[in-house]
């Protein structure tokens, strides 16, 4: 059968340049574990010994034994012909006991050292995607990138390290074994197990091709369920209030069915491309009988040798068909450890400047406010999203230390997008910006992320309890800076209502919580982590009036002091702040304080007469 050849697919954001070289990354990380595979690798040798043996003992006990009585009774009395058959057969249990301690011993040492090993890949994939730039996150959804890590292409190595790490060394020598010892029964007999053997090689190779294309094709389907159905499992609170269930359900259905017909085509040509290599066994070992009967009675074969090669050849093509078994079981191994790669080999798109060279935030910060050096400048900034017009045109500004800014115009107009940019979430692509006299691509990106307080319009609540959803930003905050992050955010006011107050555990994405509690929880985190600067998102959104202008209250004396970067909808949340600036399609076009901007015609102007 011809290999079906791929028709060739647009390249996907996580799509390499080239296929991971299967053996070289599987041992870079096995690597660390050599001893532990080393000695599994030693037991599952002295097993496959041990039962490679096995047909030469029966030859024994046969030839040497029973029919040693049967043709020359004379020469060797039953009782001595009986002990030596009882030798032999215990013998032939004492390897069946070794092979099976032997077995064992290497493989809970194994079984061990894998979970291990998976454990580190998945940490691994699990640092290197939090890592991984916006842009990257804007093209793969997390349902697609749990898939690569608890899904089929995780598990598919994982069978093949489980089987592979015993059965390759083991299946091996065995082979070795019974290839010497059938070689010693019968040259002829031999040579025709031996073609048999490498047509079954051939078939097998052919079908691994097969098998592994398929294998790619079904992760492929299984991946883009999962983006869609964890997407839809995030989003059943809304699914219930557009009372779409029944709509949702038909999708789900036909997209799970896509599983299911790759799953069944897949199965089945498994099965199928298995029983090639098993039909030509059976033909090989029907000639092996017929020669062996040949033997027996025209060339003087004696029978337990007969039984001996009919055993060896078991041992030939058991280890064979086990073999080539476990080269279905690579193919699937190797699509989903290349799957796997393909986003560890994504490039984090956002670097982190070495360490050497790094400038740390705070010094930088004093000097330029010593020296009066503006706190942040954008200069001729170009930046656009992936496949999108470019937003931002040399776009330049400057902002002195210890200003309130607002950011204010219609969506899209590249708002949220300024903050992003500031916060190195992305990178521009021309132009430069500066914190504190330095380029932003000079500072860790850890510390420099850091050293803003930000609350956003949609805060990311985490299950767990309130205290520890606040302790997120400072795990080891003492209970006294907890405390007043709470009253300071007036989270304290709604623990009250609640049986087990800051202990009180939150469901996913915070859904037993109202939108203003998960605002509060996202200002007390901002309060808790003491940082720099501040950027506020919209952040009294979710609140009533009165709560609205008791936490403004509170947010006013955290700004004293602290350069603030205020991103609003509602003008009015924006009076006090010591300058604002207007953005319209990428462009700042206006810049001035409240007082300034409403006597002038404009887009701030226009915002204004559209709220009222």
């Amino acid at each position: 059968m011809k290999i079906r050849k791929k028709t060739k697919k647009p390249a996907s954001p996580t799509t390499a340049e080239a296929e991971t070289p299967f053996w070289a990354t599987l041992l870079s990380f096995v690597k660390p574990y050599r001893g532990t595979f080393a000695l599994a690798s030693c037991m599952a040798v002295l097993a496959g010994t041990a039962v490679a043996l096995q047909p030469l003992i029966i030859k024994w006990i046969v030839d040497d034994g029973i029919l040693r009585k049967l043709h020359d009774g004379s020469h060797a009395p039953a009782g001595q012909c009986l002990k030596y058959v009882a030798f032999f057969t215990g013998l032939f249990l004492l390897s069946s006991v070794l092979r099976i301690v032997f077995w064992m011993i290497g493989y809970r040492r194994l079984i061990a050292v894998i979970e291990q090993l998976l454990c580190d890949l998945r940490s691994q994939f699990f640092r290197h995607a939090q890592h991984l730039s916006f842009r990257f996150h804007d093209r793969v959804s997390s349902g697609e990138l749990f898939n690569y890590i608890m899904g089929s292409p995780l598990t598919a190595l994982k069978t093949f390290l489980h089987q592979g790490a015993l059965w390759i060394p083991s299946q091996i020598v065995t082979w070795i074994v019974a290839v010497i010892m059938l070689l010693r029964f019968n040259a002829a007999m031999t040579l025709i197990s031996l073609a048999m053997a490498a047509a079954v090689v051939y078939v097998n190779n052919r079908s691994r091709f097969i098998i592994r294309e398929l294998t790619s094709d079904f992760m492929e389907t299984e991946s883009s369920v999962s983006k869609y159905v964890a997407d839809m499992l995030q989003g059943s609170r809304a699914i219930k209030m557009y009372a779409i269930e029944d709509s949702i359900s038909g999708s789900f259905e036909s997209y799970v069915d896509r599983i299911r017909v790759q799953g069944v085509r897949l199965a089945y040509r498994q099965q199928l491309e298995g029983i090639k290599p098993e039909f030509l066994q059976y033909v090989g070992m029907a000639l092996i009988y017929g020669t062996g009967a040949y033997f027996c009675l025209y060339r003087e074969m004696q029978i337990g040798t007969f039984f001996a090669f009919i055993s060896s050849v078991q041992l030939l093509m058991g280890p064979l068909m086990s073999l080539l078994q476990l080269n279905l079981v690579r193919a699937n191994a190797e699509a989903g450890l290349n799957r796997i790669m393909r986003i560890m080999h994504s490039e984090q798109g956002i670097a982190d400047p070495p360490a050497i060279s790094r400038v740390n935030v705070a010094p930088q910060a004093a000097h330029a406010r010593a020296a009066k050096i503006p706190c942040v400048e954008f200069v001729n900034v170009c930046f656009s999203y992936d496949k999108k017009p470019a937003l931002f045109k040399d776009m330049s500004c400057r902002i002195e230390d210890g200003q309130s800014i607002a950011l204010v115009g219609p969506s899209g107009s590249g708002k949220s997008t300024f903050a992003m940019l500031l916060m190195r979430l992305y990178d521009p692509q021309t132009g430069r910006i500066l914190l504190n006299g330095i380029e932003l691509n000079r500072y860790g990106l850890q510390e420099l992320r850091a050293s803003f307080g930000v609350v956003p319009q949609a805060p990311f609540i985490f299950q767990g309890t309130i205290l520890n959803n606040i302790k997120v930003v400072k795990p080891l905050a003492s209970d006294a800076e907890v405390k007043r992050a709470m009253e300071i955010a007036f989270v304290t006011e709604f623990l009250r209502d609640l049986p087990d107050g800051e202990q009180t555990y939150i469901g996913e994405s915070g859904f037993n919580l109202s939108g203003g509690q998960r605002q509060r929880i996202a200002i007390a985190r901002a309060v808790l982590s003491a940082p720099r600067y501040y950027l506020f998102d919209e952040a009294t959104s979710a609140l009533d009036n009165q709560s609205e202008r008791r936490i403004q209250a509170a947010m006013d004396e955290l700004m004293k002091g602290h350069t603030t970067f205020v991103i609003a909808h509602r003008l009015s949340t924006v009076r006090h702040v010591d300058r604002i600036l207007v953005f319209e399609h990428g462009r700042i076009v206006q810049d001035g304080n409240y007082a300034q901007l409403t006597q002038q015609e404009g887009t701030f102007q226009t915002l204004l007469n559209s709220a009222l």
